[in-house]
């Protein structure tokens, strides 16, 4: 067993190691390429993408109601035309989003692995 000095000379060059190991490791994460080329998307991650957004419009599609109230709200249109087509156009766009999300929900497994993954609505998701 060393003296008190000598076991703390050991324990501050062994903390003067580890920080320098850090400092190292966080430098290494700066060199990341974000120009750089990523692989091509797989069936899988297409098919998954396709799920996804068929949940979110399913979940979502009632929101097209407000949504179609504030867009023309914000274009200006008269009040007649707020409460009396918003909300129809709405409705209508509602049950094509839901209706779009089913069918993407259903079918997302079963789609070419090439194809048929694009979006049907745009946008693709609600929000």
């Amino acid at each position: 067993m060393g003296t008190p000095v000598r076991t703390a000379k050991k324990s501050m060059a062994l903390l003067l190691v580890v920080a320098i190991g850090v400092t190292a490791t966080a430098s290494w994460a700066q060199v990341y390429d974000p120009t750089g080329e990523f692989p091509p998307t797989t069936g899988m991650e297409k098919a998954l993408t396709k799920l996804g957004r068929g949940l979110s419009n399913v979940f979502l599609g009632w929101a097209e109601i407000p949504l179609t109230f504030d867009r023309n709200l914000k274009k200006g249109k008269p009040f007649a035309y707020l409460f009396g087509v918003a909300p129809v156009l709405g409705t209508a766009r509602a049950f094509v989003r839901t209706g779009t999300g089913v069918f993407e929900v259903v079918t997302f497994p079963f789609s070419d692995r090439d194809v048929n993954y694009e979006p049907i609505l745009e946008p693709e998701y609600i929000f």
